[in-house]
């Protein structure tokens, strides 16, 4: 299992709303244990949104999280009766920020993002040009054909006389058949 299958694996992605539109979101702190950095989480993120200058409710959203302290009822140590609960901060990062933060951190593991990112841009990079290629031979076959019918249309009407309503429609139906079944228009698909 290569770096990048383990890091979607121990970074699962949730949705969260973040400046008003839902959005993928990952957990940072699974994101800086699967990253491999030494450093302490907090420390960590801290400095990495000061140094990208992220934006809290755009980027990433801060959640304070209530941990109970484990008391170990079995161990010999005197728990406080004043003990309290701690406070946790989580950051609940967007796909981009995360993106962004993988692709940045100098472990292994953050060069094999940066690899995989590339890959998959050379990926969508030759899919766009394929379907720009196809929708071109269609958008020709498309055009020849429209011509030939504009020729027949000519042809019918020759001596001055006009096209019946009737030919003229049942052109418009065969043109209709003719184009390219892509709802370029908005137009549901019949």
């Amino acid at each position: 299992m290569n770096a990048v299958t383990q890091f979607e694996a121990a970074t699962p992605f949730v949705e969260i709303k973040i400046g008003g539109e839902v959005q993928l979101g990952v957990d940072a702190r699974s994101l800086h244990k699967s990253l491999g950095s030494k450093q302490d989480f907090s420390t960590w993120i801290k400095r990495r949104i000061l140094q990208c200058q992220f934006k809290e409710n755009f980027d990433f959203v801060v959640l304070h999280q209530k941990v109970e302290q484990a008391r170990d009822l079995s161990s010999t140590k005197k728990w406080s009766s004043k003990a309290r609960d701690q406070i946790r901060i989580e950051y609940i990062i967007t796909a981009d920020m995360a993106k962004h933060l993988g692709l940045m951190e100098k472990t292994h593991q953050g060069h094999q993002i940066r690899e995989y990112f590339i890959q998959q841009e050379k990926v969508a990079r030759s899919v766009a040009h394929s379907i720009q290629v196809e929708v071109g031979k269609a958008m020709q076959y498309f055009e020849q054909f429209n011509a030939s019918l504009s020729n027949a249309a000519r042809f019918l009407s020759v001596g001055g006389k006009q096209t019946k309503p009737k030919l003229l429609s049942d052109l418009e139906k065969l043109l209709k058949k003719a184009q390219p079944r892509l709802p370029f228009d908005g137009e549901d698909e019949e």
